[in-house]
């Protein structure tokens, strides 16, 4: 399986040096597979995506992303995602997200992207087929089973954990592990187990953090909690805040690589096979 990054920011794209090492753009992450690719979150970075048209042609097969939420920074990338715009049967986008309330799942996802706020409506102009999943409550995608399972962040958020029956992928942004539970604590440990890579976020550092508890993010240190709990085998810290320059970044990350080979920072750009 191919892991691709195309955004790895929280919250706004960065405005800095497009040859950031780290990147500008907000979250995107593909998983890949032959003749299959799921795309989790819709940020800015997938319009760098969609300059690798050519890697999606798969005879028909409808492009997958799954939203952990709503908010902008995990779908600002749908307005200029090109497939969103072809009407055609061939290029179908299926987006799955929880249900949030009593409006059509469509106008729950596109109804941001509406005039004055936009300028056409994404409602009624975007092709796009909108599913509604569940918390705790697996579903067939191609190849690969999908259990969305609730996030520690506000307004209804879902993480993922994904397998294709030989690897297994577990999607953590936007997710506060300080603000879980006890129960809350053990249900994470337990679908990140022996995880082959756990997608982790890492927003702030542990310095920053407690001026932004509640917001729905964690910190480096918690991810290396997480993973001695669940033994996962590898950890990809993201969602960096937008805040933070390369040179902070390089701290933290130099920090990372002193705790093995578990650890790893992503980048707009990163690709790799998960073995």
């Amino acid at each position: 399986m191919k892991v691709r990054v195309y955004g790895c920011r929280g919250s706004l794209p960065t405005t800095r040096d497009p040859a950031s090492r780290y990147g500008s753009n907000t979250s995107c992450i593909a998983l890949e597979v032959p003749g299959q690719t799921i795309i989790l979150d819709a940020g800015s970075g997938i319009a760098q995506m969609d300059r690798f048209t050519k890697l999606f042609a798969r005879d028909g097969a409808p492009f997958d992303i799954l939203l952990s939420h709503l908010h902008i920074d995990h779908l600002i990338g749908l307005t200029v995602f090109s497939k969103v715009w072809l009407n055609s049967p061939d290029e179908l986008v299926r987006i799955y997200t929880l249900d949030r309330d009593d409006r059509p799942l469509k106008e729950q996802i596109f109804g941001l992207f509406t005039p004055p706020y936009w300028p056409v409506s994404m409602v009624q102009f975007a092709n796009a087929e909108c599913i509604a999943v569940q918390t705790g409550v697996p579903f067939a995608l191609g190849g690969f089973t999908v259990t969305p399972f609730g996030a520690a962040h506000p307004d209804k958020t879902a993480s993922f954990h994904i397998t294709d029956g030989s690897k297994v992928i577990v999607y953590l942004l936007d997710s506060e592990t300080p603000a879980l539970s006890p129960q809350g604590w053990e249900e994470l440990v337990g679908y990140c187990e022996n995880a082959d890579l756990v997608v982790f976020d890492a927003a702030y550092s542990v310095i920053d953090y407690p001026d932004k508890k509640g917001w729905g993010h964690s910190t480096i240190e918690d991810g290396f909690k997480l993973a001695e709990a669940s033994g996962c085998k590898k950890m990809m810290f993201t969602h960096f805040g937008f805040e933070y320059s390369d040179q902070e970044l390089e701290i933290f990350e130099f920090q990372v690589a002193a705790q093995g080979d578990v650890f790893f920072f992503a980048r707009d750009g990163f690709e790799f096979i998960l073995k």
